[in-house]
């Protein structure tokens, strides 16, 4: 007898801790718990859930979901029947529905577990839920974060590789869009910028975002949004602001340096060319693609008191206004040492002493000379490091020279040649800059293949021929160096 009063007591204590578990679900669990009989209406459900579905409890009990919550609801039953269906645990980890409160869309994380009695039939269904919208929102604000980082990052790389503020503004409207959800962006110049901040067309917003460097303000990041939903502090907007600025700046610089340099090298290029009886000169100059740095591609042409003629082709390597500054230095040299004495070999061995004394160790410059008699019909040709020249013999293919390809550059100092070449009436001779010849994945020796089937056999004047090898050799491409044609032929 005393063990069946302890095992009736201990019956009364399970029952109780039971009821104070339901008890615990119902009013205090952090979690949302709802428990279904097999007609889908509500046993039980806690204050969790009740909340979320913004009714009291009370009102839940003995009704169906759909009676109550309308779209949720109807969602809610069709998850209640795959478990009575299936009689297997369903999870659901992406199950989102409008707040029946709020009518805002919500994201909850759901576990419906089949209920079964001694037999194993299910008699009911428990569910538990958790609002997990903030932590979705979490995770989307974090991934659109990390999405518009690398976007701002391609940008900045994008704006990196701009060198003139015209392929800023273009860099600026391919990828700012993209990187700031903008409709359209564009950068603008000056101190006028400030009546852009009126509402943008067709009723979106504009933004306009001030282009800050060390001297103040050069311009405007203007952004125009198709809605209202705008932070103006958005630290995107301001780190691609920044980064156009910084962009904006270097191009100015660039286009100012560039400026300058060939301002300096076109100022000292012949204005124009010689008239000497029984000769024709023809020469080219054609400046480097806006994206390429100007360089020391030069010719000069003049006459010496005893009649002869000096024509000078050359090339000093590197950018800039440091290039075009040691051309500068090497012409005025040149020009005093042929004046003194105008032999190839001599002109050449002089130039090294003077390029050893001026120039920095690593400067290196190239040129072809000739030293022209027009009434013997006579070239004295002698090169540094040069190209070959083209010779074209009247009524005869064109062929190269040599002209000093196997030579050092100047400043490399070693004994010099020349060579003489007799020349009949019609005959030409073309000297070049590797600009005209050289390009990116094709082979010198193709390039000068080019050039001789540019100059042809053609009977026409020497300008004609000069510009023809000009458009067929130099095509307005990115990247595209200077070049530099010069060009004198014999008289009939």
């Amino acid at each position: 007898m005393a063990e069946r009063g302890q095992a009736a007591e201990t019956d009364v204590d399970l029952l109780t801790s039971d009821t104070a578990l339901l008890e615990t679900l119902i009013l205090q669990a952090p979690v949302a718990f709802a428990f279904y009989g097999p007609d889908l209406r509500y046993r039980r459900i806690n204050r969790m859930l009740a909340d979320i579905n913004g009714l009291p409890m009370a009102d839940h009990i003995g009704r169906r979901p759909a009676e109550l919550l309308g779209e949720l609801g109807v969602a809610v039953e069709d998850r209640l029947r795959q478990v009575l269906r299936t009689g297997e645990v369903v999870s659901d980890d992406d199950f989102n529905a409008l707040s029946p409160v709020t009518g805002e869309l919500r994201h909850y994380q759901s576990q419906w577990f089949p209920a079964r009695d001694a037999d194993g039939a299910v008699f009911g269904i428990a569910v538990l839920v958790s609002d997990v919208t903030d932590r979705r929102r979490a995770e989307v604000a974090l991934r659109r974060s990390v999405e518009r980082t690398e976007l701002l990052q391609q940008a900045t790389a994008a704006l990196g590789e701009a060198l003139t503020v015209a392929d800023v503004r273009r860099v600026v409207a391919r990828t700012a869009p993209t990187a700031t959800g903008a409709r359209t962006a564009e950068v603008l110049m000056g101190a006028d910028w400030q009546h852009l901040l009126a509402a943008a067309p067709d009723g979106g917003t504009r933004l306009a975002v001030p282009l800050v460097v060390s001297g103040g303000a050069i311009g405007a990041l203007v952004l125009d949004y198709d809605d209202h939903q705008l932070e103006a502090d958005d630290p995107f907007v301001g780190a691609l602001a920044g980064q156009c600025a910084i962009a904006l700046e270097r191009a100015r610089l660039y286009e100012r340096e560039r400026s300058t340099a060939v301002t300096l090298q076109r100022s000292l290029l012949p204005d124009r060319l010689p008239e000497v009886p029984g000769l024709e000169l023809a020469a080219r100059f054609r400046a480097g693609s806006i994206d390429a740095d100007v360089g020391g591609d030069w010719y000069d042409v003049f006459s010496l008191p005893d009649g002869r003629l000096v024509l000078v082709v050359g090339d000093v390597m590197g950018k800039g206004v440091r290039a075009a500054a040691g051309m500068g230095r090497l012409r005025s040299a040149l020009r005093a040492l042929a004046h003194a004495n105008p032999l190839p070999e001599a002109v050449l061995t002089g130039l090294d002493r003077v390029f050893t004394a001026t120039e920095d160790a690593d400067q290196i410059a190239t040129l072809v000379y000739l030293l022209v008699n027009p009434v013997a019909r006579r070239a004295a040709v002698g090169g540094a490091g040069h190209l070959p020249l083209v010779l074209r013999r009247a009524g005869q293919p064109p062929e190269l020279v040599d002209a000093g390809s196997g030579s050092t550059p100047l400043g490399w100092p070693e004994p010099r040649a020349q060579r003489t070449l007799e020349l009949g009436p019609g005959d030409l001779l073309l000297g070049l800059t590797d600009g005209l010849v050289e390009r990116r994945g094709s082979d010198l020796d193709a390039g000068l293949a080019r050039l001789l089937e540019a100059v042809g056999t053609a009977d026409e004047t020497l300008d004609t021929l000069v510009e023809r090898v000009d458009q067929m050799l130099l095509p307005d491409t990115p990247g595209r160096d200077d070049a530099t044609v010069l060009a004198v032929r014999f008289s009939t």
